[in-house]
């Protein structure tokens, strides 16, 4: 009999999206929601499987698995999946980036730190976004929601990012309209409703 695989993590969480988009029709798998921000006992259960309080978390059997990149990297091996291309590993990489960025601001806007005080570790993250943006939005344009290949786990991790990043307004997107459209291009793929932050 097979183990079962758990997906650990919160319902908003850009990160965690991206393994929904990513796996559907692809692998079974529980997903467990956990509000570790506002739940003590889901802040607990968050320690007690991840040694780096982390979202998310991937569970295979005895085997746990930290970080989004390891993670992915892991179920691809397991199940023999083609890899991303170099190009893609480049865009996701930019992605991730990106996306601690706009989360790293988002937790110290929750936290109560003003993001307009002129504090200079705060400019630089800002002005991270606009650099990756620029180098993201042309490939972003070549991505054809028809292509099946082209719903990988590196589109998937920039849909969520885009998507999260408009939903927390935690980013500007305006000059970079391919981004946007990339997301509504893609908006029809199976569970972007029912893992949309808004469900």
């Amino acid at each position: 009999m097979a183990q079962s695989q758990i997906l650990v993590g919160s319902k908003t969480s850009p990160y965690v999206r991206r393994f929904r988009l990513w796996l559907i029709g692809r692998l079974n798998f529980d997903l467990k929601i956990v509000d570790y921000l506002n739940v003590p006992e889901d802040a607990a259960y968050l320690k007690s499987v991840s040694p780096i309080n982390k979202i998310p978390v991937w569970i295979d059997g005895d085997q746990k698995i930290y970080e989004s990149r390891v993670i992915a990297n892991y179920l691809s091996r397991k199940n023999s999946w083609p890899t991303l291309t170099l190009e893609e590993e480049n865009m996701l990489s930019m992605n991730d980036a990106a996306t601690d960025v706009a989360v790293n601001l988002f937790l110290l806007k929750r936290g109560g730190i003003d993001l307009e005080s002129g504090n200079w570790y705060i400019d630089r993250q800002k002005e991270r976004l606009p650099a990756i943006f620029t180098e993201l939005a042309p490939w972003a344009k070549t991505r054809d929601e028809k292509d099946p290949t082209h719903w990988n786990y590196a589109t998937a991790s920039l849909f969520s990012f885009v998507d999260w990043a408009e939903f927390r307004k935690m980013a500007d997107f305006k000059p970079f309209p391919e981004l946007t459209d990339f997301v509504k291009r893609f908006s029809e793929k199976p569970g972007v409703t029912e893992s949309s932050p808004l469900a």
